[in-house]
């Protein structure tokens, strides 16, 4: 009697140790059709949200909030930058200011493509995600075009930001 109640003990602890390795597993094999596919399988692994994943539509969901994150911290960081900008800066102020205004727009847009994922409308998140991720691109043309640096000042996180939106276009084309 002993023998079989710890048998059943311990292939139900065993059960709820595999299982969201399992689901983990699973979630992670959404990610074997997007490009970069490590960029994808590491955010699924560091956000809590990846275990519990179960469709293409919650993955991308995932990788829209970290989209969201990444614009948010753009955006701060413009900010960060215009408040520590002079009269000196001249065309980087410009610059500065056109890039805000950009990302300020993407984040809404971001926001009306988690409504529309949420409602399953396909057609809506492609066309908010592109008008999201242009962003990107007027920023950099304003760098070079009123900056004294021909880039805009934000590192990696405008390149983080356009392959997490592309992977989120990847994974509900293939919905």
């Amino acid at each position: 009697m002993n023998t079989i109640f710890c048998s059943n003990v311990f292939l139900i602890v065993l059960l709820v140790a595999l299982f969201p390795t399992q689901i983990l597993a699973q979630n992670l094999a959404f990610c074997d059709h997007t490009q970069p596919k490590k960029l994808c399988i590491d955010t699924l692994k560091s956000d809590s949200a990846g275990k519990s994943a179960t469709t293409v539509k919650d993955v991308a969901m995932i990788m829209l909030t970290h989209a969201t994150s990444t614009a948010n911290k753009i955006n701060d960081e413009l900010t960060k930058q215009l408040k520590l900008a002079t009269s000196a800066s001249g065309g980087d102020v410009v610059a500065l200011v056109y890039c805000s205004m950009y990302y300020q727009d993407a984040i809404k847009k971001l926001a009306n493509s988690k409504n529309a994922l949420n409602s399953m409308n396909y057609n809506a998140v492609k066309d908010s995600m592109s008008v999201a991720m242009s962003a990107v691109g007027k920023c950099d043309q304003d760098f070079k075009k009123f900056g004294k640096t021909s880039y805009p000042p934000l590192g990696y996180m405008g390149d983080t930001y356009i392959v997490l939106c592309r992977i989120v276009l990847q994974l509900i084309t293939r919905k």
